[in-house]
């Protein structure tokens, strides 16, 4: 404290002391839901099943295996816009510096750029940041199971369920500001990557670091999306 107060003395017959920035975090989880993965649907098994691969075909789902003697259709996807798909909370971030203080309120599962205060001052007339970026990548794998019903054969039941994989990149640029306003770039730091893995009705919970648990799980859209696709001709 000594040696800071000294520094800092010496610096303002130049040009003054920079007030390093503080910076708080708060998470909130989202609030998981039932998700109905499952239709019978007017049709015999044969035409049901004819009409949901060629729905699938025009999709943006890629077909990975096609078995009509295990009734199962394998289809995979994958969509930077993860946060359509998924629920990870929402997290809440302030970065204060003197009198000017910056909120930056997103979803977990979405693409956010927010600013974190250094821990340590190089000088004193420079106050220290870092610039994180966060881009999440949402792939997964569903099994559609189609089925006649067990009580009409003139319907068909289809199920679906999915194994979500959520991968979020974070990228760190420090940056250090001079009481002057100037503002010089301190390189970048290694990039991390967090995995978020679960099923249709199901969550996972991940260690993000400073204790705080991520929990995160499907909100059906996926699910409603591949059940809504099938159309008899």
């Amino acid at each position: 404290m000594r040696l800071a107060s000294t520094l800092c003395l010496a610096s303002l017959v130049v040009s003054g002391c920079a007030t390093q920035g503080t910076s708080s975090s708060s998470y909130a989880p989202g609030t998981k839901t039932t998700i109905t993965n499952e239709v019978t649907v007017p049709g015999p098994y044969s035409a049901v099943w004819d009409s949901l691969v060629r729905d699938l075909a025009k999709s943006f789902y890629v077909i990975n295996n096609i078995d009509k003697e295990s009734r199962i259709i394998n289809v995979s996807f994958n969509s930077p816009k993860a946060e359509d798909y998924v629920d990870c909370g929402r997290s809440q971030r302030t970065f204060k510096e003197g009198e000017v203080s910056e909120s930056f309120n997103y979803a977990v599962a979405a693409r956010s750029t927010f600013k974190v205060a250094s821990t340590r001052q190089e000088h004193p007339a420079f106050s220290n940041y870092f610039v994180l970026t966060r881009e999440p990548m949402l792939d997964g794998r569903a099994n559609i199971y189609i089925a006649p019903s067990s009580s009409d054969p003139n319907r068909t039941t289809i199920s679906v369920n999915t194994r979500y994989v959520l991968t979020v990149k974070v990228r760190s640029e420090g940056f250090a500001k001079h009481i002057s306003g100037n503002v010089q770039t301190r390189g970048r730091a290694p990039e991390e990557t967090f995995t978020h893995m679960f099923n249709t009705g199901s969550s996972s919970t991940t260690d993000a670091g400073g204790g705080v648990n991520v929990v995160c799980f499907a909100t059906g859209t996926l699910e409603r999306e591949i059940l809504g696709l099938f159309k008899l001709p």
